[in-house]
């Protein structure tokens, strides 16, 4: 019969061999982010869910903020990247990342794919392969202050509103004196957003192969819009931004000194937090044509090393999930059905976001289409800021940035 010593030290050692064949069973699933604040406490809530549904695996959330590019870089070329992270940079990072197409179609019956908009998918693909799963985005719409609208005695904008209609209404607002203005125009905007406005007249910077921009950047509808801009500056419909003074369209949005401000979600809690009474408009068309948006789309990717594949694609489906989607509450939905069930597609502030989604799925950006297009982007950026200047030209300006940037298509 043993003696307690031997039982005792017996016993120790079993424990100690269970607990590292819990540790050993334990997975830890990495998961990187860019968020902060109320959105990075979400995504950790969600995370902790999926740890509910999942013993034995521990997700690992890493906010890496600000610096969110260089450390993933420094995570790829080291060799050790996270099994799941957020997404935006396609073209950059698209051969470090899996594809997802075979695993979609594998578990259709459960990620549901069309109930996802088209649109957003569009922007996870790269050559025909989808790299991404959608997670949150915005269009682009036009915020108005009821107050100044009401005061002025301007009828507020409608649905199916033109740019003609804009700047009839923005000529009213122009108060020399209080430097009030009813609109404004970047003199520096985001090419990536610009584009929407070309895709609303007809044309769009470089064709769907990505090898011409001769007849699509210069063309008489992409210089028609540019030069509508710049007339809107030239008569004062509009203040220019960025030209001296880099006070931004939302700051002079809420306080009062412009009555229309072209933007996004991301201006949402800021002017709701101003305090006054606003309304939200869809972009506005060019003539009949439908208008398009350009498309911000936040997305959730697997590395194509993962430690973890397998349960990093479980992560993924548990993350685009409808319970998911409903807790991210700082995005608009990413599913039909969470956007339906919120009520937000006949809300009158939301509707706008989600109705210019419908038209805006047929266009891909520019980025998508040619690896080169940083390079071709800063020759028009040239070109959009020298029109704004001088608020003409814009055919000759964009001719020039054709010419300067054909040896950079191949």
């Amino acid at each position: 019969m043993p003696d307690m010593k031997t039982t005792i030290i017996g016993a120790l050692l079993a424990l100690s061999v269970a607990g590292a064949a819990t540790a050993r069973a334990e997975e830890v699933l990495r998961f990187a982010t860019w968020d902060t604040g109320e959105s990075l406490a979400i995504q950790q809530a969600i995370a902790k869910k999926f740890e509910e549904k999942h013993p034995g695996v521990k997700v690992q959330v890493e906010p890496y903020a600000e610096g969110y590019d260089q450390k993933l870089v420094a995570a790829f070329g080291a060799g050790n990247p996270p099994d799941v992270m957020y997404m935006w940079s396609f073209p950059q990072y698209y051969t470090s990342l899996m594809p997802l197409d075979e695993l979609i179609a594998r578990d259709s019956a459960e990620i549901k794919p069309d109930d996802f908009p088209e649109g957003l998918m569009n922007t996870t693909r790269i050559e025909g392969k989808t790299y991404g799963m959608p997670s949150g985005f915005t269009t682009q719409v036009v915020f108005y202050n009821k107050e100044m609208f009401a005061k002025a005695g301007v009828e507020e904008p409608k649905e199916g509103w033109t740019w003609d209609d804009l700047r009839a209404k923005a000529a009213k607002f122009r108060d020399e004196a209080g430097k009030v203005y009813g609109f404004a125009v970047d003199a520096k905007p985001d090419p990536y957003d610009f584009e929407q406005f070309l895709w609303s007249n007809g044309t769009k910077y470089i064709s769907d192969d990505g090898k011409e921009i001769d007849g699509y950047m210069n063309s008489d509808a992409a210089a028609a819009v540019l030069g509508m801009f710049a007339d809107m500056a030239r008569k004062e419909e509009a203040v220019t931004l960025h030209l001296g003074d880099e006070t931004g369209g939302d700051t002079l949005f809420q306080g009062g000194k412009i009555a229309m401000f072209q933007s996004a979600m991301w201006d949402k809690a800021d002017i709701d937090a101003a305090g006054f009474s606003y309304g939200v408009a869809p972009l506005p068309t060019f003539g009949d044509r439908p208008a398009h948006s350009a498309l911000g789309v936040s997305a959730i990717s697997i590395a194509k090393d993962a430690a973890h594949p397998d349960l990093a694609w479980e992560f993924v489906k548990f993350f685009s999930s409808p319970d998911s989607v409903a807790m991210r509450v700082n995005d608009l939905p990413v599913r039909k059905s969470v956007a339906e069930a919120k009520g937000m597609t006949k809300d009158p502030v939301y509707k706008p976001f989600f109705d210019i989604l419908a038209t805006s799925n047929t266009e891909r950006h520019a980025y998508l289409k040619n690896a080169n297009w940083g390079k071709i982007q800063d020759n028009l950026a040239r070109a959009i800021e020298a029109t704004m200047i001088d608020q003409g030209n814009a055919k000759a300006h964009l001719d020039d940035a054709v010419k300067r940037s054909k040896r950079l298509l191949k």
